[in-house]
């Protein structure tokens, strides 16, 4: 009967959280007749997402230059099409062209700074970008960024198909300069296609449930996507004291931190760095002998002097995504206790306080048969790391054979079982072992 509940508790979320996955798009496109250098009258909206619906693409924004048009319309079950636009800042040295991501109708940058720019993209619930930031033609600084658009922005262009020998898109200093402040600011690549020539140059891969519009969009607005120009990233993860990335086709790691300073080069496909406390941020760089690359989101990180306070602000319990995950022979599990969390008996006037949290951490298989118990005591409040590396030699206590390639769950429980309310928390992730 246990069991019986565990599979229906995993099932029940499996079907509540969809499993994610990724999804490619490009969110810099162009068509014929709306943007108006575009002189091949057969470049036009639907050709375009025939092209690169043929090229594996899942989605794609236009963003034609200062207009708007209903291209939600060309989308179909399997191919999302975003509405948007590119806008434009018109007035003597504040050049500059903006992605406005799902846009309701068209806007005019006429005597409009900067931010106002961005904050009426950001009124009509559209994401703004910063587009090709040092483009010849239009050069935006990294000071002008920090200081004439303060809010509201969150996303730039690093990489830019069409602009490769003008400064950008290889020249990501604008970006690190820009995390360097503390602030953070996520990396985009496109293609910036105006003819079929350009397509393929760059684009995101989004991490999400499903290709549709909202739940692209929404993961765009919170940085979950990386970006490329030919790597597969299969294996990302952040936790407070590391990052992790593996590439299916990669083959050099730079982890980089503030002012762009490199803090370790891993030669190989996969590779973590560990938080020291003063990097500001940490991203990585994937690239191979191909000339492809591909840039996860910066994590954003506390300085050491303030880590103390940020210790003591730990407020939430925590159960991360293993790492690396599918894996082989092991992976690691971190989850958080937080402060305050006391059992039920230790308010009671005549005992002592006792801030320690019962936890258990278990691995179950498809069937919920337990297979190894990887914590079972009191903890403090803090991180935790654990190691699960199920050998042959270990035995599935349920059937008393060796672990198997497949599908396993592990189940995190914190609070004090003896409790009138049940467990304070309580959280099921999925992991694969691959054989």
């Amino acid at each position: 009967m246990k069991n019986f509940f565990l599979l229906v508790f995993i099932f029940v979320n499996v079907l509540v959280f969809p499993q994610k996955r990724y999804y490619k798009g490009n969110t810099h496109t162009h068509c014929y007749p709306y943007s108006g250098e575009i002189t091949d009258t057969s470049y036009t909206g639907i050709n375009v997402v025939n092209q690169y619906k043929a090229k594996g693409y899942d989605f794609l924004v236009f963003t034609d230059h200062g207009a708007w048009w209903n291209a939600k319309v060309l989308s179909t079950p399997n191919f999302n099409v975003i509405n948007g636009s590119e806008c434009g800042i018109s007035g003597s040295g504040r050049w500059g062209h903006f992605t406005g991501l799902k846009l309701i109708k068209r806007i005019s940058g006429v005597n409009l700074s900067h931010q106002k720019m961005i904050d009426t993209i950001k009124g009509q619930n559209g994401v703004p970008f910063i587009n090709h930031p040092r483009y010849s033609q239009i050069p935006i600084t990294a000071n002008q960024i920090i200081n004439d658009m303060q809010n509201n922005l969150f996303h730039q262009e690093i990489w830019n198909g069409i602009t490769v020998g003008q400064p950008p898109p290889n020249d990501i200093t604008v970006w690190d300069s820009v995390l360097s402040t503390g602030r953070i600011m996520y990396s985009v690549a496109s293609d910036d296609s105006h003819n079929k020539s350009h397509q393929g140059k760059g684009w995101i891969m989004v991490y999400a449930s499903s290709n549709n519009e909202d739940t692209l969009v929404n993961e765009i607005r919170k940085g979950n996507f990386y970006s490329s120009t030919g790597l597969i990233l299969d294996s990302i993860y952040y936790s407070p004291s590391s990052i992790f990335v593996r590439s299916s086709n990669g083959e050099t790691i730079r982890f980089i931190g503030k002012n762009g300073l490199t803090l370790k080069t891993i030669v190989g496909s996969e590779g973590s760095y560990s938080i020291t406390g003063d990097e500001i941020y940490v991203r990585a760089e994937i690239s191979n002998s191909l000339g492809k690359r591909g840039w996860i989101q910066p994590m954003m990180v506390a300085t050491s002097s303030n880590q103390e306070e940020e210790k003591s602000l730990l407020n939430d319990f925590k159960l991360y995504q293993n790492y690396p995950n599918p894996f082989n022979p092991s992976t690691k599990i971190q989850y958080v206790i937080p402060n305050g969390v006391r059992n039920p008996k230790d308010f009671s006037s005549q005992m002592p306080r006792n801030d320690n949290t019962l936890v258990t951490l278990i691995v179950y298989d498809v069937l919920g048969n337990e297979v190894a118990t990887l914590v079972d005591e009191y903890k403090p409040a803090g991180s935790y790391e654990v190691n699960f590396e199920p050998v042959s030699s270990i035995k599935n206590i349920a059937s008393g054979i060796g672990y198997a390639s497949g599908v396993y769950f592990y189940r995190l429980k914190a609070g004090n079982p003896e409790s009138s309310s049940g467990q304070i928390f309580t959280e099921t992730k999925k992991m694969i072992l691959l054989r």
